[in-house]
């Protein structure tokens, strides 16, 4: 028996399966095609794939979900979050193909506003290239551990400088309830 576990957003299609496989290619086989939409969901997205305790690279994808199963092993299902990386390189690149399309069309109303747009371009990408991601503070180290005044709420305290989540879709998470309240002092 087998446990497939999906997190993140797949877990609109369910967030734990039992199932009796051999591999752990019958397991997805069985359900993608029990669960509607799921094919087409796994298609459009990435994945990370971690049979029992092997966290499988596209190089062992096939031979990890191949390989026969232990009893009780746990396949895990996470998405894998895309962002901008330590990026700027493309953003550079693109700022200097409009720079040069600008020049081309210099003598068209369209020449200044594609060089000027070029150059922000460019020099953000490089600007971005430069610069060293900050370190986000953890909630004990956040102000030196003291709790933020600015925020009134008995439960959810968040101190300052504490990184607040940004979500996209649909989650299930705690919170964090920010609200701000003025208190004036005639001292």
């Amino acid at each position: 028996m087998a446990t497939v576990r999906f997190y993140g957003d797949l877990k609109r299609f369910g967030s734990e399966f039992q199932l009796e496989v051999e591999t752990g290619a019958e397991a997805l086989r069985a359900l993608l095609i029990q669960i509607p939409g799921l094919r087409q969901h796994i298609s459009e997205g990435r994945y990370k794939v971690r049979v029992g305790e092997k966290q499988l690279t596209m190089d062992t994808l096939k031979k990890g979900m191949h390989t026969r199963l232990k009893r009780h092993t746990e396949i895990r299902i996470t998405p894998v979050v895309a962002g901008a990386k330590n990026g700027g390189l493309f953003q550079t690149i693109l700022g200097a193909a409009l720079i040069v399309i600008g020049v081309i069309f210099s003598e068209t109303p369209f020449g200044a506003p594609l060089i000027a747009t070029g150059i922000g371009l460019a020099a953000g990408g490089v600007a971005q290239m430069l610069t060293k991601t900050p370190k986000t503070s953890t909630s004990s180290s956040a102000d030196n551990g003291a709790t933020n005044n600015y925020f009134s709420s008995l439960e959810n305290v968040v101190g300052q400088g504490d990184p607040v989540p940004l979500l996209y879709g649909r989650m299930r998470v705690g919170s964090h309830v920010i609200s701000q309240g003025l208190i004036t002092d005639k001292s």
